[in-house]
């Protein structure tokens, strides 16, 4: 099953995965994104053109560990990721587990039709990646309430995506408990949603591991949620290849488990007079 996953990524650009959670798995999942998205609502700033017009909750896993522990559970997920992400110059980290990071994390509800891009930052071909995305559709994903679009075989044109290529994509349908993989080189967008209802969907890009995260999860993730982590999944959430703030402090950013610090706080540059000393 995997290496047919691997080679439908490889010529599609994505992959669906059917019924990889469970019903009880997917009414909690949603249960709280509605939860923390109505908590949260109005207090993300500085918004871009992609974002302040559907509904968003930036960093689940912030607010609720069960957010990561759904893309920590399948098996499948990762072997696929480390397949197309792991570094195998990443010696610290043993080569059987993981070693690329998690990029940026959110869960999603569009409205209005989503316009065609990629997510790589720039378009280019060849046959190692750098950023993979994954998508757990917490409600149904129809043409009629705004589901995925995207155009096979797109990654490998190395090319950046005109908008006039959506009379060619092709509706990714999809149901809750599904999992979604896709190339983040692929041209892909949104549908309207034309319903009044939500469609929402948890959506991960995980990342080699020198990729810069959209947000400081190192610094900003809670302490209450770094102590649920195993170390794996601490190098998951960046905490192996956190930037040193000189040479002083260290040089190579691909540290192993023993690296790692008890507190959130311990990883917390510190002051420039005391890091500095000539």
């Amino acid at each position: 099953m995997k290496e047919e996953l691997i080679e439908k990524i490889k010529k599609d650009g994505y992959c669906r995965i059917p019924n990889v959670y469970t019903e009880a798995e997917i009414k909690k999942a949603l249960d709280l994104t509605n939860y923390w998205y109505e908590k949260t609502k109005g207090t993300a700033t500085n918004l871009s053109a992609l974002t302040r017009d559907d509904l968003y909750l930036f960093n689940p896993h912030y607010k609720d560990f069960y957010f990561l522990e759904l893309f920590f559970k399948p098996a499948i997920l990762h072997e696929i990721l480390m397949y197309f992400l792991n570094d195998q110059w990443f010696r610290a980290i043993p080569q059987d587990q993981p070693n690329y990071i998690l990029q940026n994390f959110m869960a999603r509800s569009s409205d209005k039709r989503l316009a065609m891009h990629i997510d790589s930052f720039i378009p280019y071909h060849s046959k190692y990646l750098f950023i993979l995305q994954a998508g757990i559709p917490l409600q149904e994903q129809t043409e009629e309430n705004g589901c995925f679009v995207a155009i096979p075989g797109s990654h490998l044109s190395g090319e950046f995506v005109e908008q006039s290529a959506y009379k060619d994509a092709i509706p990714i349908l999809s149901k809750p408990g599904d999992l979604l993989i896709w190339d983040s080189r692929i041209w892909h967008g949104t549908m309207e949603n034309k319903t009044q209802k939500t469609r929402w969907s948890l959506i991960a890009a995980f990342a080699r591991w020198w990729v810069k995260q959209m947000f400081d999860y190192p610094m900003g993730l809670p302490q209450e949620i770094y102590e649920q982590l195993t170390d794996n999944q601490k190098a998951m959430l960046g905490f192996c290849s956190i930037p040193y703030v000189n040479e002083q402090e260290g040089v190579d950013k691909k540290r192993g488990y023993d690296k790692l610090l008890p507190h959130v706080d311990d990883y917390k540059p510190r002051p420039k007079a005391e890091a500095l000393s000539f």
